[in-house]
């Protein structure tokens, strides 16, 4: 099977990218061809012009209608899989590839369909009025990037697109990585009917190692993931336990001065994703403290990969992952005091830790392994290619 896969990386790197890069690795494990076309939205970050550009391509970008038209010249595919479009790819590679006949499969890693700023958070808290009363109600709150004028860009984009009917005609079928996200991109406008459930696929770390000591949180250091809310519940613990924080972003400046004066807590920085699994495995425990609703939260299934108990909020697809009590713990969403009480247990119970820990690395393999990711991919796969095939073969007769 020949895969084409495109992607516009994000400008601090992110899950999205590595799961890119796992399945592509995965599927050419499974002895398919693939070929990745990747563009990069850094150099947006570093040019005025640049930004400009983008914002005027933003619904449509006629230099990616070429540069795909070349990249499938050079690589042939039987079908193609989008992950992010957004900003420098655009819809347009969507329509060039239905031009030339090519089946689509399109990863909705987030919520940008339908909101501005991908995560449905406003202010802190979940926001859902662009679902409900369309793009144009993101502007006045400026949810992009905390501009009016961005953000008005992105839902005149978005209009667009679904005058247009662009999703509905140019995708075979989209695949959301949960049952939470499934129902509320279907809740938007979505055909149900065209959303397939595939959780993203994490690489097998190996035999868990037993539980290490305190806590440890791996992600992106921004408002939306709560770690400021982790720091405010890690300082009414007692007794100074570890807690490591692994990751770079927008808030971790602001991050570090907050955690001034609360025993136990590092900063790492951003890491490499190899790195991760020695964290967890040095951890007792992992926290995933997100504000915002979690489409897959990455790095809980890779801290239920490594053997350990997750504390999570009860937000999005967090609870899909973490069973209360089986393989970890959830807390309210938004309460420093609730998720200070489900670490306090399980720093004061290392039995719990451990049995948890085990039951999370049965539902990995069970449910998040490689393998079981490769075979759900090359079904959906071989499912639109012979629809596609059976399609012009009607039109032909």
């Amino acid at each position: 099977m020949r895969i084409a896969i495109f992607h516009n990386r994000y400008a601090q790197r992110g899950g999205e990218d590595s799961v890119v890069e796992t399945e592509a690795e995965l599927l050419r494990k499974a002895g398919c061809e693939v070929a990745l076309l990747r563009v990069e939205s850094a150099p947006l970050l570093h040019s005025r012009a640049a930004r400009v550009r983008a914002a005027l391509h933003l619904r449509w970008n006629p230099e990616m209608v070429e540069r795909v038209a070349r990249f499938l010249a050079s690589h042939p595919a039987d079908v193609a899989h989008v992950h992010n479009f957004f900003p420098v790819l655009s819809p347009s590679v969507h329509a060039t590839l239905r031009s030339l006949g090519v089946p689509i499969v399109q990863t909705l890693h987030n919520y940008r369909l339908v909101c501005a700023n991908g995560i449905f958070l406003r202010e802190g808290r979940p926001c859902e009025e662009c679902a409900v009363r369309g793009p144009w109600r993101a502007v006045r709150y400026g949810c992009w990037r905390g501009s009016r004028m961005a953000t008005a860009v992105w839902a005149e984009a978005t209009a667009a697109q679904r005058r247009w009917g662009t999703w509905l005609s140019c995708v075979d079928r989209f695949v959301a990585p949960s049952t939470f996200a499934k129902r509320k991109l279907a809740a938007a406008g979505l055909p149900p009917e065209r959303i397939v459930v595939k959780p993203n696929p994490v690489p097998d770390p190996g035999a868990p190692a037993p539980p290490g000591r305190g806590a440890v949180t791996v992600g992106r250091l921004a408002p939306e993931k709560g770690v400021a809310l982790l720091l405010d519940a890690w300082r009414t613990l007692p007794g100074a336990p570890s807690l490591t924080i692994a990751g770079g972003g927008p808030d971790e400046a602001a991050l570090r001065e907050r955690a001034r004066g609360i025993p136990g807590v590092r900063f790492l920085g951003e890491v490499a994703r190899e790195r991760v699994p020695g964290l967890l495995a040095g951890a007792a425990f992992a926290v995933a403290p997100s504000l915002c609703y979690e489409a897959f939260p990455v790095s809980v299934a890779e801290a239920m990969a490594a053997g350990r108990a997750v504390v999570a909020s009860d937000a999005g697809a967090m609870s899909e992952l973490v069973e209360p009590g089986a393989n970890g713990l959830l807390f309210r969403s938004g309460d420093a005091a609730s998720l200070a009480s489900a670490c306090r247990r399980l720093l004061e119970d290392a039995g719990l830790v451990a049995a948890l820990g085990r039951e999370a690395r049965a539902r990995y393999e069970e449910e998040l392994a490689p393998q079981r990711s490769t075979e759900r991919l090359l079904s959906l796969y071989a499912e639109v290619i012979a629809a596609a095939r059976a399609g012009r073969s009607a039109d032909s007769a």
